[in-house]
């Protein structure tokens, strides 16, 4: 059943995505659709990509996109998890704790993974966003950069998507400084020497989310 609905999901994609093709040629503003497009077909994707291996989850909003034993490029959840997942959680602060909890859940489940032997301890574990907290990633031994120009376009073109979410994890309408995203990266290794830190911070905020 979860196949027919995923299978079902895509080929509305692609046939949204065909239409706005075809219409194209007729008339170019058509183009423009592409601009709603691109987090529609991120929604309706998401759970093909979840079957498929695109995506792994290491929690339920924390994912590595076509993760290999080399590299696993982490990203929070999609439009589709904030709907299934987070639709039970008030916006502002109670949203954005629950969202960081899910971050370090899946921080400490890649811990657990290279522990046991699962993933090498030489994986490059890196992550890009625009609202890191650059003192304590440096605390946990990430190192941090500016994010490739590349990475900064695929920002902007994903706006819609991230400014919504955005603004649900500010509990207020808020622009997201795209554009100034950073990248975080750790090896493994580094990784496994950081959990007692990770599950320090990871129970403070449990306990901090549960008074609220």
């Amino acid at each position: 059943m979860v196949w027919i609905e995923s299978i079902v999901l895509l080929v509305l994609g692609f046939v949204l995505g065909i239409l706005i093709i075809v219409k194209g040629n007729d008339n170019a503003m058509y183009y423009l659709g592409f601009f709603l497009y691109v987090p529609v077909s991120q929604f309706l994707f998401t759970p093909i990509y979840k079957l498929t291996g695109g995506y792994t989850y290491y929690s339920p909003m924390l994912l590595g996109y076509m993760a290999n034993d080399t590299q696993i490029d982490l990203h929070s959840g999609t439009s589709f998890d904030h709907l299934f997942v987070l639709r039970k959680y008030p916006s502002g602060t109670p949203l954005r704790n629950r969202i960081l909890l899910y971050h370090l859940e899946g921080l400490l489940r890649l811990i657990q993974l290279i522990e046991e032997k699962r993933i090498p301890e030489s994986v490059n574990i890196v992550g890009t966003s625009y609202f890191f907290n650059d003192r304590t990633l440096l605390k946990l031994g990430f190192q941090i950069e500016k994010a490739s120009l590349l990475y900064r376009i695929n920002l902007l073109i994903n706006g819609i998507d991230l400014f919504w979410m955005y603004s649900l994890s500010q509990g207020k309408l808020a622009i997201p400084t795209l554009w100034y995203a950073k990248k975080a990266s750790i090896e493994g290794n580094q990784l496994v020497q950081s959990k007692p830190q990770l599950h320090a911070f990871y129970q403070h905020l449990q306990a901090k989310q549960a008074k609220l």
